[in-house]
This record gives C-alpha cells, sequence and structure tokens, in this order.
C-alpha cells in the first residue's frame, strides 16, 4: 500500500506517519508539506490511500481534492484538517473523500484512521 500525506505541520506529519507505519507494516509513506507539493508527489507516487490537511499554503486542501477528482475517483482520501465548519466539511465531502478526522491527531483519531483506511473502498 502506498500513502501520501499532505499537511504543513511537519509535527502533524510525523504523528500520521508514525500511526500508519505501525498499523499497517511495509507500507509505503511519503509525504508534502503543501497543495502543490503534494499535487506533484500525488502524480509521480500514485498513491491508494492520502490524508490531506484543508489549511495549507500555496494550494489548500479543497483544491488539491478538487485537482485529483478531475481525473481520479478512485484514489481513497481522507481529510484531516482543524476547519471544522459545516460548509467545508460538506464541501469535501461532495468530492468523494472517505473520511473527515478534526484535529488534534490523538490516539483515538489514530485509531479511526486506521478503521477509515481499513474499510475504505478499493479501487
Amino acid at each position: 500500500m502506498k500513502v501520501l500525506i499532505v499537511e504543513d505541520s511537519v509535527f502533524v506529519q510525523n504523528v500520521i506517519r508514525k500511526a500508519i507505519i505501525d498499523q499497517f507494516p511495509g507500507c509505503e509513506v511519503m509525504t508534502a508539506g503543501d497543495g502543490e507539493k503534494g499535487y506533484a508527489l500525488y502524480q509521480e507516487f500514485q498513491p491508494d490511500i492520502m490524508t490531506t490537511d484543508l489549511l495549507m499554503p500555496n494550494v489548500t486542501g479543497q483544491e488539491l481534492v478538487r485537482r485529483i477528482r478531475e481525473n481520479d475517483k478512485t484514489t481513497r482520501i481522507i481529510v484531516i484538517s482543524a476547519d471544522v465548519q459545516k460548509a467545508t466539511k460538506d464541501e469535501v465531502e461532495e468530492l468523494g473523500i472517505v473520511g473527515f478526522l478534526n484535529k488534534p491527531v490523538t490516539g483515538d483519531k489514530v485509531e479511526l484512521l486506521a478503521k477509515l483506511i481499513r474499510e475504505a473502498p478499493h479501487a
């Protein structure tokens, strides 16, 4: 399994990376610090699963998901964000994400992330 984490906080990147590697040994994990780098890495890496923040420099998470969904309906995308406004959540859910987790990423959210990855429909 290949996982791409798009998140501008290096600390949060590391928390998510560790959680995924602990839950899914042997998976390949790449990270990007903003939506622009995330999109370039997505095109190169072709992940099975992607997590993205929404509030990032250069290209927002919403725009990143929108760009990906223009040509790819199968990559499983999980949004992990502190932006919990209903309108924002509804907007990204309409783009076909498999889950939305609120920050901060704590122990119970790590478990929920692993569950979302396990249960997300595969292409």
